[in-house]
This record gives structure tokens, C-alpha cells and sequence, in this order.
């Protein structure tokens, strides 16, 4: 029988990846368990007990560097994917993971790396709005999205950084790119945010019909090929449609603020 410090040393580093176990935070999870509870930690409390007596900031010009950055940052990731094998021998399928040294694998992967690394700058999402108090913008979902993502990120990283994930990252991407330059626009005064407001229902719809899409991706794309998965993916397969699940029939419906008072 396996014990837990068995099972552990399994987990982490017999089924993993072994070229991104030296890379910062991949050789083990707390160092994202620690960020993850960090960041619950100041938005469901010492962020609004913080703020409770303070007048909102506005940080304009934090608000425009930060969504250039994440946009800019967005579309560099979508080029390197695209552009680690997508644009020669990677298909839209059941692309099998392969744990190889050539060029495009580890290219490859080390843009993974670099989409936790974007999934962790996207939690100043919410530190954003907590500093403005804008609590209304809190839901459930954002804060259950930002959280499980940074997960995903770190188990796609560690344990397939390549094959078929890799592609459902893409139109993320591409959806955090517009996604951010809506907010860019927002934040330039009451001239741009009249321009860009009727365009909020579509970039909400927009986000909403790539979470539907991922679902669906993993979902047919693992049914129709499931006999090539290893057992990495049909484990990795289980939590990232777990959690795109929960996003996808929750939509609007989980989309109520946070108690935050």
C-alpha cells in the first residue's frame, strides 16, 4: 500500500514533467497554494477591512498600464503557441503529449510556464477593484475563474505542457487581448467609455462562448479519441472539465457580488 509521502512523491514527481520541474514554482504546488490563499485572503477580508474607513482610489494610469500590459502580454503568449507548432506539425486534435528536448517542445512549454506566470498578474484583477471599491465587480464567478485558472495553469505546466491543452489556450488568448482593450478604452474618460459601452455584452457573451467552447473541446475531443489519452490526461481531462463545468453552467447565474460590506 501507498502512503500519503508515497503517493505525494507520485504525484509530483514521477507522472510530471520532468523538464519544468526546475523552473520557479513547478517543483511542487505550494508556492501557487500560497498565492492562491494570499489573494482569497485580501479579497475576502483584509482588502475590504483595509479599505472600510478609506475613500476609492482611482488609479487611472495604474488601470491603463496594467490592461496594455495584460493585452500586450495576451497576444505575445497566443504568437508563441501558435508559433511552437501550431504554424507546422500540430493539429486542432487529439494531439498526443510527448515529452521531448527538440526546440518546439520546449518552446512549447515554456510559453505554458509563461501563461501561469500571466494567470498570476491577473489576480491584480480583483486587487484593482477591492483598492476602488468596487465590490459589485466581485462575484463569485471572478473570483472562482481567477482561482481555478491559476490552478489549471500550474497542473497544464506540470504535467502536459504540450499536446492538445496547449491549443485551447489560443482563443483564450485572443479573448483576454479584446477583453483587456475594452477595459483599456474604459478607463479614457467619459468620451471613450460612451464609444465602447454598448460593446460590454459582447465582450461578456464573447467570454462566456470560449468557456463553452473549451468545455466542449475537452469534452468530444477525449470521447472520440480517449483510446490514445495516457493516464496523465485522463486525469488532467477530469479537472480541467471539472472546473470549465462549473464556469459554463454557472454563467450569469453565479455572476451575483460577493458579501462584501
Amino acid at each position: 500500500d501507498m502512503g500519503i509521502i508515497d503517493i505525494y512523491h507520485y504525484l509530483i514527481d514521477e507522472i510530471s514533467d520532468p523538464r519544468v520541474s526546475d523552473w520557479p514554482l513547478m517543483s511542487n504546488p505550494f508556492g501557487v497554494i500560497l498565492i492562491s490563499l494570499a489573494y482569497l485572503s485580501f479579497v475576502l477580508y483584509l482588502g475590504p477591512l483595509y479599505m472600510k474607513k478609506r475613500k476609492p482610489y482611482a488609479l487611472i494610469k495604474t488601470m491603463i498600464c496594467y490592461n496594455i500590459f495584460v493585452a500586450t502580454a495576451s497576444a505575445i503568449i497566443f504568437y508563441g503557441l501558435l508559433t511552437s507548432g501550431y504554424t507546422t506539425h500540430l493539429s486542432m486534435g487529439c494531439e498526443p503529449f510527448i515529452i521531448s528536448d527538440d526546440s518546439m517542445s520546449l518552446s512549447m512549454a515554456r510559453w505554458v510556464w509563461w501563461v501561469l506566470i500571466l494567470k498570476i498578474t491577473e489576480l491584480a484583477d480583483t486587487v484593482i477593484f477591492i483598492f476602488r471599491k468596487k465590490y459589485n465587480q466581485i462575484s463569485f464567478l471572478h473570483v472562482y475563474h481567477h482561482t481555478v485558472t491559476l490552478f489549471l495553469a500550474w497542473i497544464t505546466c506540470k504535467y502536459a505542457p504540450g499536446g492538445m491543452w496547449t491549443f485551447i489556450m489560443m482563443p483564450n488568448c485572443v479573448v483576454h487581448v479584446i477583453m483587456y482593450i475594452y477595459y483599456l478604452c474604459a478607463c479614457l474618460g467619459p468620451k471613450m467609455q460612451k464609444i465602447v459601452a454598448p460593446w460590454k455584452k459582447y465582450v461578456t457573451r464573447l467570454q462566456l462562448v470560449c468557456n463553452y467552447f473549451t468545455s466542449i473541446y475537452i469534452h468530444y475531443t477525449i470521447l472520440y479519441f480517449s483510446k490514445s489519452i495516457t493516464f496523465q490526461y485522463q486525469i488532467h481531462t477530469g479537472i480541467w472539465n471539472s472546473a470549465f463545468r462549473v464556469i459554463c453552467t454557472g454563467g450569469r447565474r453565479l455572476a451575483v457580488p460577493f458579501l462584501i460590506k
